[in-house]
């Protein structure tokens, strides 16, 4: 679960990884095994492959920018991204930037000057990009043609009047097969994980809905599974709950249908499909303890070691590349791992602040963020020749 109070910087992270639900007892068996629904063996996941050298990675800074979050292609071939500009002593205030394959930057400064959070970023299927506004409560949509901003405010509900003061965010967006975008809300009260979060609806006319998540805790990551629904990862509803030191944490989800049905469920539900389709037609998901599971259309599911202990956060993310791999990123190297479950860990060059996103390019190139640890650059990896 990412946390955080307004920030005076993208560098600020916290990440409350005991914070996730149900624990499944035992440790990581080693190399591919065949997954149970539940706990795994006893043996210790083994050591990473060794780094690999490349020069196939491009870095691109962003000047001016104190952190980047998110990066996404956008309608018009260039590359899209949200960021923080500014610092001490007034914090860091959100930004979207473009980026043009070859690396020049634009930047808009968003109506009302809102601080920077967890921002997250996507194309819409009405040739916008849209995006939250984490430390304002609010949506945004940006015109790519003109660079025209128009701000959505989201309807939080008050808290009792009992409660403490919360700190609420809009945080991860992503495009629904709707027509409509899809997005997380999170709310904290001091260190505690309240027990409402919500996951959104907005049209692209800008009209929003909220759906309470039934079960408690907070949504994240939010998804288009290959079910066609959308799919949420989910905090525990406080952040000292979780597992025991040596257990495997589970992640609860949330599943919202286009039809708005709510559901929570575990990831390790015959009933889960949050997962992304592959080439091979297999579903592939990160789960919570960090191994990348596959599951064919048979059923038949098998973990992976993705060697990061980042399933809590956005490294959690994956896309497919060019070349047919999985592409992620470990906090601070960008991985591939084959179909088959073979990993090479790449480690961008220079001074590198921790790789913590990752998408496909309008170039055939995995474009990443390096920019979580207060620098803002983005790095472009072109996979290497089959």
């Amino acid at each position: 679960m990412r946390a955080s109070s307004p920030r005076a910087g993208v560098g600020f992270i916290v990440l409350l990884i005991a914070g996730w639900g149900v624990a499944a007892c035992g440790s990581i068996a080693p190399g591919p095994i065949e997954s149970g629904l539940g706990c795994q063996g006893a043996p210790r996941q083994p050591a990473p492959p060794p780094l690999t050298a490349t020069t196939a990675i491009v870095k691109y800074p962003v000047p001016g920018l104190g952190g980047i979050q998110q990066v996404v292609t956008g309608p018009d071939g260039n590359l899209w991204f949200v960021g923080g500009r500014g610092g001490p002593p007034n914090g860091l205030t959100e930004v979207v930037g473009r980026m043009t394959p070859s690396g020049q930057t634009t930047i808009y400064a968003l109506p009302g000057n809102p601080g920077e959070s967890f921002d997250s970023i996507t194309a819409g299927s009405d040739g916008n990009l849209w995006f939250t506004e984490g430390a304002a409560d609010a949506i945004g949509r940006l015109a790519p043609a003109t660079g025209g901003i128009d701000t959505f405010p989201v309807p939080i509900p008050p808290p009792p009047a009992s409660s403490q003061p919360r700190n609420t965010q809009t945080t991860d967006i992503t495009a629904g097969p709707d027509g409509n975008l899809w997005f997380d809300v999170d709310q904290i009260a001091g260190a505690s994980v309240m027990p409402d979060g919500y996951v959104g609806r907005i049209t692209p006319t800008g009209i929003v809905t909220l759906f309470e998540v039934p079960g408690g805790g907070q949504p994240e990551g939010i998804q288009v599974g290959g079910d066609g629904n959308l799919w949420s990862r989910i905090a525990a509803s406080e952040a000292s709950s979780g597992c025991l030191p040596g257990c495997t944490p589970t992640a609860g989800l949330v599943m919202v249908t286009p039809a708005a049905a709510v559901t929570e469920l575990s990831e390790d539900s015959p009933q889960f499909a949050g997962c992304s389709v592959g080439p091979d037609d297999d579903c592939w998901w990160m789960t919570s303890a960090g191994r990348m599971r596959r599951t064919t259309a048979s059923g038949q599911v098998k973990d992976f070691p993705a060697f990061t202990t980042l399933g809590f956060w956005d490294p959690a993310h994956l896309v497919f590349g060019s070349d047919k791999n999985i592409w992620y990123v470990d906090g601070s190297n960008v991985m591939r791992m084959t179909l088959a479950g073979d990993v090479t860990r790449y480690q961008p060059p220079g001074a590198n602040s921790g790789a913590t996103w990752i998408t496909t390019g309008p170039d055939g190139r995995l474009w990443f963020v390096e920019g979580a640890s207060g620098r803002a650059t983005i790095g472009a990896i072109r996979p290497p020749a089959q």
